[in-house]
């Protein structure tokens, strides 16, 4: 019993054996294509399996027993089709060599135990835990030897089955336990491996790894490119004095000698050095030492980035920044940002000049409300209501978060327009403008405007309306009587005689004349409502809205009385004074088809039937005068 545990235990010192050759062969196929690691897998396992069948149990002539299975189901199960036939082949091929009548049953079980593996693997990849998986391998391992045990029983008896049973089945699922957990070790390692070695390798940055004396242990792709060499290995071996100027490779040595020396890292250090076409290029170094198990240093690792592109953008940024602010500083208009619950957090001195009153408020950190409620108790604004404050102060921060535009009066006289724009991220964009000489030049021209339209009114020789003006006032006079239903009278008015006057005393006295009778014109309509205008020449027109006939009559003789106060001398005329003659036509209900022209018309005809009365006094319109002879005289002759 002691020597079978012995053979087994043998047996699993020999799959330990041949498990541990295989970790420290591995290298020979690393960049090697995959399948290459297939066939070497399987011949590893196979051989382990002969060597495990050289230490074979022998129970009866023909008969072995041993720990082959374990190594051909954890081929099966982690090197795939290919690693399972060579090993199940070299298995096979020795146990045929052995021969005696268990011949069959070792090559079942040899294949068996492939089949296993491989079905297994299939079954569980990806879907359990792989440490689960090595655990249900073990035991069917030890189900395949119990499954050799009973069929053994015939031919070897089953006492002698029974001695070697339980050490058989055990170190069945021990060896194949250890083998599996050995391999998953060996390949979370190399999984761990590849990924430091990509990791290294792949960088874009400039990574390396130099011996106690400085020289080069391994470098990635981009330190051999930057050197010109088309394989990290053939830098292996080369220090700083090999690529280098000698006065740049002994500044390098002596920093990194110091960090040997006192274990201080040096962590960013930037360069700007020049590429062979002449290119500036900035660098950031950091280094650091390492050390062995034993904190002992021996050597140093390394990491170059290329930072250029950062460093350009840096001075682009700078570039900008110091443009803004100085746009910002010049500028004509105050620029204020608030964020989204009011707090002034950037204004320009611009901004801060514009209200004087409140300038030292207007800083960052203050809250909008704050700033209002100090422009209301400084009376820097005008308009700010005196009552309800703080429903002003709110209703401003409402409308500046919506967005506005807005103008505003200081105390002093000048005129800021407030733009507010909300931004993306919820701030506030405030734009402050002085708009004074806008509003003084709006102000001047608004006043040019009165003035021209003024002219463009105006008789300049009377003052009193022209002829544009009457019109335009007419027409809408009489649509408002048509509307209102109420009267409208129409005086028609002219100078009797003038043409002489203008030849007995010339021209410069007859426009004396026509401002004095304007001026009496003027004086006789006293109501808001009435207008007098220059008709051409010397005749006139006087407007009086709402105005029956007794009353236009009233007001026309009061005119008539005042020129005659005045007694302008005309040795010509009635009584040796200036006179004029009124015609008087009136428009009501009964005239809803009259139009303006009718009306002047009508005002006209009495005219004329005031001079041929005699002159010097006012005619009112009758229809029966509507029509007249075509040689009655004309106004003026």
């Amino acid at each position: 019993m002691l020597d079978n545990w012995q053979s087994l235990v043998g047996n699993l010192a020999v799959v330990a054996l041949f498990i541990s050759a295989w970790d420290h062969a591995q290298f020979l196929f690393a960049g090697r294509p995959k399948l290459w690691g297939q066939i070497g897998f399987g011949l590893t396992m196979g051989c382990g399996a002969v060597a495990s069948m050289l230490l074979a149990i022998q129970i009866a002539p023909g008969y072995f027993f041993d720990l082959r299975t374990s190594l051909i189901a954890v081929t099966s199960f982690f090197g795939g089709g290919v690693a399972a036939l060579i090993a199940v082949l070299l298995a096979a091929g020795f146990r045929m060599g052995l021969g005696g009548g268990g011949e069959a049953l070792g090559v079942g079980s040899i294949i068996a135990a492939a089949a296993i593996g491989l079905g297994l693997s299939r079954l569980t990849r990806r879907r359990i835990p792989v440490l689960a998986s090595v655990a249900i391998l073990a035991a069917a391992m030890a189900l395949l030897a119990t499954i050799a045990m009973v069929l053994l029983q015939a031919d070897a008896g089953a006492a002698v089955v029974a001695q070697i049973a339980a050490p058989v089945i055990a170190l069945s699922f021990l060896a194949t336990a250890i083998a599996g957990l050995f391999v998953v070790r060996q390949r979370v390692f190399k999984r761990e491996r590849d990924l430091l070695r990509a990791g290294f390798e792949e960088s874009p940055d400039f990574q390396y790894v130099k011996s106690h004396d400085g020289r080069f242990v391994a470098v990635n792709m981009q330190v051999a490119k930057y050197h010109g060499f088309a394989a990290p290995s053939q830098m292996v071996g080369k220090s700083d004095l090999d690529l280098a100027l000698p006065a740049r490779a002994r500044q390098m040595m002596e920093r990194e000698r110091q960090i040997l020396e006192s274990g201080k890292p040096m962590i960013g250090l930037e360069e700007v050095l020049g590429d062979a076409d002449g290119t500036q290029r900035w660098f950031s170094t950091s280094k650091v030492a390492i050390h062995n198990s034993d904190g002992e240093v021996i050597g140093l690792a390394g990491v170059t980035r290329d930072i250029t592109a950062r460093k350009l953008l840096e001075e682009e940024l700078v570039l900008s920044r110091n443009q803004l602010s100085y746009v910002l500083a010049e500028i004509t208009d105050g620029i204020a940002m608030f964020d989204q619950s009011g707090v002034l957090l950037y204004c320009n001195n611009r901004y801060r000049n514009m209200f004087p009153l409140t300038a030292n408020v207007r800083r960052p950190g203050v809250n909008i409300r704050t700033i209002l409620r100090a422009i209301a108790e400084a009376g820097e604004q005008k308009g700010i209501p005196e009552s309800g404050l703080d429903e002003w102060i709110e209703k401003v921060v409402k409308t500046e978060a919506l967005g506005s535009e807005a103008e505003v009066n200081l105390i002093d006289g000048r005129w800021l327009q407030l733009r507010t724009r909300p931004t993306s991220n919820g701030f506030v964009l405030v734009v402050v403008s002085d708009m004074t000489k806008t509003k003084q030049a709006e102000a001047a021209l608004r006043a040019l405007t009165e003035q021209l339209t003024l002219l463009a009114t105006t008789d300049g020789l009377t003052g009193l309306a022209n002829r544009r003006a009457l019109d335009e006032a007419l027409e809408t006079e009489i649509a408002r009587s048509r509307r209102d239903g109420t009267p409208l009278a129409l005086l028609m008015i002219d100078v009797d005689l003038f043409k002489l006057y203008n030849d007995i005393y010339g021209h410069p006295a007859g426009d004396e004349a026509l401002k004095t009778v304007s001026q009496c014109l003027r004086q006789a309509l006293k109501r808001p409502g009435d207008l007098a205008a220059r008709y051409g020449g010397e005749e006139f027109v006087a407007i009086l809205p709402g105005c029956t006939e007794d009353e236009a009559l009233f007001i026309a003789e009061g005119f008539r009385d005042e020129l005659k106060e005045r007694a302008i001398p005309y040795a010509r005329g009635i009584g040796g004074t200036l006179t004029v003659s009124v015609g008087l036509a009136i428009f009501d209900q009964a005239d809803g088809a009259v139009s303006a022209s009718d009306l002047v018309g009508r005002a006209d005809a009495a005219l004329y039937d005031a001079k041929d009365a005699g002159r010097d006094c006012v005619v009112g319109w009758r229809a029966q005068n509507e029509t007249r002879p075509a040689t009655g005289r004309r106004a003026g002759e």
